[in-house]
């Protein structure tokens, strides 16, 4: 074999394997206005909506992140960590406290258990905004493991 012919054939199989990649990539991806496609106002809004639940999903798991509810059941879900205040005649939120964790909560009566420390069970129902949800002492709930934590009213059940 001479040189001409292992070079042409070295060439040739260069060639083939290069080829391949190209052609099983297809056509490229349609880019707004480069390449012909464009976008209607329904799939832009869509998309920027669909972008904005995933946002808002990511910032209420995150530790620290500002929920968007004002439904207490929704950031005080199973396994927080929370603090449980009894409220005083007064309106003090300081006269006995209670570090627990939440082990249910109840969306049909809209009540959420607590198992505190000391392994007593504290099952507590959501205030209404007139402050009116039943008998029961008034006591504050918050997660413990954020600074500033919102706090939430509920009334002792049990």
């Amino acid at each position: 074999m001479d040189r001409t012919s292992g070079a042409a054939s070295a060439l040739l199989c260069a060639l083939l394997l290069t080829d391949g990649p190209l052609a099983a990539q297809g056509t490229p991806p349609p880019i707004q206005g480069v390449t012909g496609t464009i976008a209607t106002d329904d799939s832009i809004r869509d998309e920027h909506k669909a972008a904005g639940k995933v946002a808002r999903g990511v910032k209420k798991i995150l530790p620290g992140g500002k929920s968007t509810s004002e439904d207490p059941l929704d950031v005080l879900i199973t396994g927080s960590r929370v603090v449980v205040r009894q409220v005083a005649d007064g309106g003090d939120a300081a006269r006995t406290t209670t570090e627990g964790v939440v082990i249910d909560v109840n969306r049909s009566r809209k009540q959420i258990t607590i198992r505190s420390g000391d392994k007593k069970t504290h099952t507590l129902r959501v205030m209404d905004a007139t402050g009116a949800s039943g008998s029961g002492d008034h006591v504050v709930v918050s997660l413990v493991d954020q600074a500033n934590a919102k706090t939430y009213d509920f009334r002792r059940v049990s």
